[in-house]
C-alpha cells in the first residue's frame, strides 16, 4: 500500500463506520469488565488492543524502531511531536511499556470512547481553564509515584498544521522535571499525511514511529539553560522527524 491512499468514498464511509463499531466495542467491553471489579489498570491491556483494531479499519501500517532503548523496569515520560488524532493510537500500539494518556476533559462526553476515558487511570486535563493547571500537575505527580506506566505528553501542544515540528512548551516539561523519571523523546513520521489536522478524512498507508535513547534531565542553574536544553530535545526529535530512512 503506498503511503497516503485515498479512499473511494463508500470505501472510506465503510472504514469510518468500522472505527465507530471497534470504538463501541472496546469501550462497552472496557465498562462492563470495570462494572464487575476489574481494575483501571485494564486500560494498558485494552486500549492498545482498540488502538491496534482503529489502525487497522484505517488501512495504517505503522513500522515500529528503537524500541530497544526501553527497559522494562524503568518509568518513563514520553515526550512526542505531534501532527495528527492518529498519533496516540500509534503510540499505545508500538510501545512494549503501558502508557497513560493526558486527554481533554470534554472528551468524556463521546459515547464509549469518553466514558472509558473517565474509568480509565488516564488524565483528563481542562484547557479551557488554566488556571487548573499548577492542580493538575500536583495530581499527576502524585499518581506516578504509585502507576510506572509511561506518561505520554504532546510538548508543541496541539497537532502541527505544516508538517514541521513547532515549539514546545516549557510547561509541558514541569512533570518531567519534577518527577525524576527519564525523558524518552519520540518521532512520529507520517501520521499527519494520513489525517492532516483539520479534517476527519483519513487515507491508508504506512508511519513511522522511532523511540530514542531515554535522556535524564538536569539539575539546571538558570531558567535559560532549562530553555536551551528543551531546545535542543526538539531539535533531536525535530531531526529525527525528518529522517527518511
Amino acid at each position: 500500500m503506498r503511503n497516503g491512499q485515498n479512499y473511494r468514498w463508500w470505501e472510506f464511509v465503510l472504514r469510518a463506520a468500522a472505527i465507530v463499531g471497534v470504538t463501541v466495542w472496546y469501550g462497552a467491553l472496557f465498562l462492563l469488565r470495570r462494572a464487575l471489579g476489574a481494575p483501571p489498570s485494564l486500560s494498558y491491556t485494552i486500549f492498545p488492543r482498540w488502538a491496534g483494531a482503529v489502525l487497522r479499519a484505517a488501512g495504517i501500517r505503522v513500522h515500529v524502531r528503537g524500541t530497544e532503548y526501553l527497559n522494562p523496569g524503568c518509568s518513563y515520560i514520553f515526550i512526542a511531536n505531534h501532527a495528527s488524532l492518529f498519533d496516540i493510537p500509534v503510540v499505545l500500539v508500538a510501545s512494549p511499556l503501558p502508557v497513560r494518556i493526558m486527554y481533554k476533559r470534554e472528551l468524556e462526553h463521546i459515547p464509549f470512547l469518553g466514558w472509558a476515558l473517565r474509568a480509565s487511570p488516564f488524565i483528563a486535563v481542562e484547557r479551557q481553564r488554566p488556571q487548573t493547571a499548577g492542580k493538575t500537575v500536583h495530581r499527576i505527580l502524585e499518581t506516578l509515584d504509585h502507576d510506572p506506566a509511561a506518561l505520554l505528553i504532546f510538548p508543541e501542544g496541539t497537532r502541527s498544521r505544516t508538517g514541521a515540528v513547532g515549539e514546545f512548551r516549557r510547561g509541558a516539561f514541569t512533570i518531567a522535571f519534577a518527577s525524576n523519571r527519564q525523558v524518552v523523546p519520540i518521532a512520529l513520521r507520517g501520521t499527519g499525511k494520513l489525517l492532516p489536522p483539520d479534517t476527519l478524512r483519513f487515507h491508508g498507508g504506512e508511519v513511522t514511529i522511532e523511540f530514542l535513547p531515554p535522556v535524564t534531565p538536569p539539575s539546571f542553574q538558570t531558567r535559560a539553560q532549562e530553555r536551551q536544553w528543551i531546545a535542543d530535545l526538539r531539535d533531536l526529535i525535530a531531526r529525527a522527524v525528518a529522517c527518511t530512512q
